[in-house]
């Protein structure tokens, strides 16, 4: 975590029979002599998990079927309960990948950019906008703005040209500094092209605008940090890393509309940079995100089930996912897993059973 490389050390055993998990040792210090190292050791050794004496960091374990599929998120953040999360989001059933959403998905934008455009101004009245910072003088806004002007490269005009039909409603990073960069995703009602921003096609701009928001939120944040390429303080990211962001379902109308709300109250908002921490314009994401989803609602328990079960009956959110957490409940057969109008009629059918009509 903000090292200009990610370096490990991996001790291997064999085993037979069940692989137990692995062990993580996240130090927040190096040992900066032989004495150092003697006491870090003599720590290490008198701590099975949780936090090591003096400060030199945590352990924690991650499950052997992850490792083996290839998961290894303890190794992206010092914080065992960041890895988890993001484990949970890439896994959580109401959230669906990027690129399964009809029709969409995301580009390369910096190397179609430089490959066939060139660096201009905006004096030229032939130069197109795109975006092209994401550092702390670049996008400060969840509103796209335009900060740089290319036109066509000689030669490569029919390729240009083309590749303009990848202008998109959002744009999702190629990359960043943890630090000092701001956002993760911009949207707008017009179409811009990105250099070191991702286009994402085949959205429109209210569902670009909803996708922004969810992308900005701590879950969203959590899981395009889970994927990250070369130093862990500057990260990049590919388009198949974006495609696999998982998100909400925003063909649904209400979750759609409490995104895009929430983008329309902040698209003027300045969003501060990472290192400044928590803020009022996050906070607005990530309580947005928990009201689209129903994830606030599960925090207050049985007495508001009779108001989700109403909120059921007039359209389809993801309720029963709060139904379940709160009430430990499953009336779903399996044979309608994924069944929207038996879903909806098997809960209601246990309100009714359990006197909450």
């Amino acid at each position: 975590q903000h090292t200009s490389i990610n370096e490990s050390i991996v001790v291997m055993r064999r085993h037979e029979g069940d692989k137990p998990p692995t062990r993580f040792i996240n130090l927040d210090r190096v040992p900066a002599d032989d004495d150092e190292a003697a006491e870090f050791h003599r720590c290490l050794l008198a701590c099975e998990k949780g936090l090591m004496a003096n400060g030199w960091g945590e352990i924690s374990f991650w499950p052997a079927e992850r490792i083996e599929g290839g998961d290894w998120t303890p190794a992206i953040w010092r914080s065992p309960t960041l890895a988890k999360a993001g484990w949970e989001f890439v896994n959580h059933p109401n959230l669906q990948p990027l690129g399964l959403i009809s029709d969409c998905t995301a580009h390369d934008g910096s190397r179609r950019v430089r490959e066939n455009f060139d660096r201009s101004s905006h004096e030229n009245s032939e130069s197109i906008p795109i975006l092209e910072s994401k550092g702390a003088d670049g996008q400060k806004t969840i509103q796209s703005t335009p900060d740089g002007h290319w036109i066509f490269k000689k030669g490569r005009e029919r390729q240009a040209r083309h590749y303009l039909e990848w202008s998109s409603h959002l744009l999702i990073t190629a990359g960043q500094d943890n630090s000092t960069a701001r956002l993760t995703a911009t949207a707008s009602e017009s179409k811009y092209l990105g250099q070191t921003w991702f286009p994402v096609v085949g959205l429109s701009s209210d569902e670009a605008k909803a996708i922004a928001v969810f992308a900005n939120s701590t879950p969203g944040r959590i899981q395009i940090m889970r994927d990250p390429g070369r130093k862990l303080e500057f990260p990049s990211y590919s388009p198949r890393a974006t495609n696999n962001l998982r998100v909400p379902d925003i063909k649904g109308n209400r979750i759609r509309q409490t995104l895009a709300n929430c983008w329309e109250r902040t698209k003027d908002m300045v969003v501060p940079q990472y290192r400044d921490g928590e803020c009022e314009v996050r906070r607005l994401w990530d309580e947005a995100v928990a009201e689209a989803m129903g994830w606030e609602i599960i925090s207050m328990g049985e007495p508001v089930v009779p108001l989700v079960l109403q909120r059921l009956r007039g359209e389809w959110g993801h309720w029963d996912c709060a139904l379940g957490a709160i009430t430990g409940a499953n009336p779903v057969k399996r044979a309608d897993w994924g069944k929207i109008a038996a879903i909806k009629a098997s809960w209601l059918e246990w309100g009714e059973a359990n006197g909450y009509t």
